[in-house]
């Protein structure tokens, strides 16, 4: 019968974010990732062949948790204000929840984890997960005016996650950060004083690049 997985590539992923976090991607090479987690050099080899994959991997993990928290908060019928606020405050409950990942995601971008040294495979990977949040936030965007788009793209993603950087210095983000977000958010996203009247919405499109 098999032998039983002693080291899965979820604990090789895990230990990569952690070692990105305390020293920056350099850091996550293939021998410290093995050292980190107690195993030979050589499984972390067997499951990443390309020290980039393993790299991409910690980006595309954290990323896809991430969107299991952000993307339902954008995909509701409520009011696009109320699904606004919602979002902004589950960027930052993420984080709470989340504090080493949130790091990853608040220091770093794609770039520094996908690249032309990647396998196909994750880099398509690494393409699905963008497309299918550029498609949840034009989602958001097209029950809002075309001026307000700036707006509402600060009120959801550019907030909340400053307010995660800044909170990172100071022991990372509470549960009073993820009011205040949604409290931003109601703000920028609440219609001008006085103003009674609206542009067209943008049309929604699935090709949209933000």
């Amino acid at each position: 019968m098999p032998m039983p997985v002693k080291f899965t590539a979820a604990e090789f992923v895990a230990a990569a974010v952690r070692l990105v976090v305390a020293g920056g991607p350099a850091a996550a090479t293939a021998a410290a990732v093995a050292a980190a987690v107690g195993a030979p050099s050589g499984s972390v080899y067997h499951r990443f062949p390309r020290r980039a994959d393993l790299l991409a991997s910690a980006w595309i993990a954290t990323l896809r948790d991430f969107h299991a928290t952000f993307l339902p908060a954008l995909d509701t019928a409520a009011d696009p204000v109320a699904v606004g606020v919602a979002a902004a405050r589950a960027v930052v409950a993420w984080s709470v929840a989340n504090p080493q990942p949130a790091a990853l995601l608040a220091r770093y971008g794609r770039s520094d984890f996908i690249g032309a040294d990647c396998s196909p495979a994750v880099r398509a990977e690494a393409d699905a997960l963008d497309r299918h949040l550029t498609e949840a936030l034009a989602g958001l965007l097209g029950r809002f005016s075309a001026a307000d788009r700036d707006r509402v793209l600060l009120a959801v993603v550019d907030a909340p996650l400053a307010l995660v950087r800044r909170s990172l210095a100071a022991g990372g983000p509470s549960a009073a950060t993820v009011t205040l977000a949604g409290e931003a958010a109601a703000r920028l996203l609440a219609p001008p004083a006085g103003n009674t009247t609206t542009d067209p919405p943008i049309l929604h499109n699935r090709d949209a690049k933000l």
